[in-house]
C-alpha cells in the first residue's frame, strides 16, 4: 500500500470515528430539549454525521479509483 493510500485510509477512519459522537457545540444546541424531542434530535444529528462521513469515504474511494484508472491508461 502506498503512503498516499495509507494517509487516505487514516483520514477516512478519522472521519468515520468522528461521526460516532456529538461535539460540545452540538450537545449545547440540544441542551434545551427533553424527552422524545431530545432523542429525535440526537438521532437526526447522528444520521447526518454518518451520511457526511459515508459521502466523504465514497468520494475518496472514487478519486483513488480515478487515479488508478488514469495510471493504467497511461501505461498503454
Amino acid at each position: 500500500m502506498s503512503i498516499n493510500a495509507t494517509n487516505t485510509a487514516a483520514q477516512v477512519t478519522t472521519a468515520l470515528n468522528q461521526s460516532q459522537g456529538l461535539s460540545d457545540l452540538e450537545q449545547q444546541s440540544l441542551a434545551g430539549l427533553k424527552g422524545p424531542d431530545l432523542e429525535r434530535a440526537k438521532a437526526q444529528l447522528m444520521l447526518q454525521k454518518q451520511q457526511e462521513a459515508t459521502a466523504f469515504a465514497s468520494n475518496i474511494i472514487k478519486k483513488l479509483n480515478e487515479i488508478a484508472m488514469s495510471v493504467i491508461g497511461n501505461m498503454k
